[in-house]
C-alpha cells in the first residue's frame, strides 16, 4: 500500500510539473504569438481593396488571393511585401528583408525632437539625396502637402521643405481669425520648428501654409495622438485609424525604398 501510495504521489509530482511545464510554454509561445504573428496591410489597391483595406490584419498562414490590377502592401515583423494580382500567396512564404530594424528607419519613426531642428543637425539626412530629397522623418510636417497630419509629440512639431538650396520663407494662416504668422529658414537648412508659443498644436487644429517656393498653398489639420508609437506596427496603426494618409504613404515609400525586395506577382 505504502509502495502504491508513494508511486501516486510521484506520478502526481510529475504531472503536476508537466501541467505548469506546458503551461508556461502556452503562455509564452501562445500570448506573445498573438503579438508576433500578425501581418497587417498597410496599402491597397485594385479590385480587391475592399477585402484588404488598410489595416487588416492576418496570421502568417494566411492567404492571400489577388485579382488583375490588384497590389498590395504588407507590414511583416521582417519589413513589407508587395504583392500584385493576379494570385494567391501564402504569408508563410517569402516576404521581405529586416528593413524594419535597420538604424535609419528607427531614426525615421522615433526621432521627434525640435531641438536638433534649430540646431540643424538632421541636415546631412537630408543632403544625402540633394536630387531627389524625401523627409527623413514620419513626424516632419512637409510644407507642401495637406491634409490629415498625425503629431506624435505638440511640443516638438518640426517643419520640413523639400527645396533647401536657398533661403525661403512660409506664411502660416489661421483660417478662424486669418491671422499670419511668418517664419524663414536659412540657405541650406531644411528644418524649422513650428512656432508653438504663437500658434500651439491641438488636436483638430487647421492652419494654411504658403511656402515662398510653393506655388500654392496647402490645408493641413492636426491629429494630436494621445499616446506615443513605440514601434513600426504601433506608428502604421495609429496613422491608419486616424486617416493621416500622407504620413502613411511617407512610411510605405520609405520601407519599400529600405527593403529592396521586388513585388511577388502572380
Amino acid at each position: 500500500m505504502h509502495l502504491d501510495k508513494n508511486r501516486s504521489a510521484i506520478c502526481g509530482k510529475i504531472a503536476s510539473r508537466f501541467v505548469k511545464a506546458a503551461l508556461g510554454t502556452a503562455l509564452l509561445f501562445g500570448v506573445s504569438g498573438v503579438a508576433m504573428a500578425q501581418n497587417m496591410v498597410v496599402r491597397s489597391t485594385g479590385p480587391s481593396a475592399s477585402s484588404y483595406p488598410a489595416g487588416k490584419k492576418m496570421a502568417n498562414d494566411a492567404k492571400v488571393t489577388l485579382k488583375a490590377q490588384d497590389q498590395v502592401t504588407i507590414l511583416t515583423k521582417s519589413g513589407t511585401r508587395v504583392l500584385k494580382g493576379p494570385g494567391t500567396y501564402s504569408l508563410a512564404q517569402g516576404g521581405g528583408s529586416a528593413s524594419s530594424a535597420s538604424g535609419r528607419l528607427s531614426s525615421f519613426i522615433n526621432n521627434r525632437g525640435s531641438s536638433r531642428a534649430r540646431t540643424g543637425a538632421v541636415r546631412s539626412a537630408v543632403s544625402a539625396a540633394v536630387e531627389t530629397p524625401s523627409n527623413p522623418n514620419l513626424w516632419f510636417l512637409d510644407v507642401t502637402k495637406g491634409g490629415k497630419f498625425c503629431v506624435a509629440d505638440a511640443n516638438a512639431l518640426v517643419l520640413w521643405r523639400p527645396d533647401y538650396t536657398g533661403s525661403a520663407t512660409a506664411s502660416i494662416v489661421e483660417p478662424a481669425n486669418g491671422n499670419v504668422t511668418e517664419l524663414a529658414w536659412r540657405q541650406g537648412s531644411a528644418l524649422k520648428a513650428w512656432p508653438k508659443d504663437a500658434l500651439p498644436v491641438t488636436d483638430g487644429a487647421n492652419y494654411r501654409l504658403l511656402g515662398s517656393s510653393v506655388s500654392q498653398s496647402v490645408e493641413v489639420n492636426f491629429v494630436v495622438l494621445q499616446n506615443q508609437p513605440t514601434d513600426l506596427d504601433d506608428a502604421a496603426s495609429m496613422l491608419i485609424e486616424n486617416g493621416c494618409d500622407g504620413q502613411l504613404d511617407l512610411l510605405v515609400e520609405t520601407l519599400n525604398a529600405n527593403s529592396g525586395e521586388p513585388a511577388d506577382q502572380g
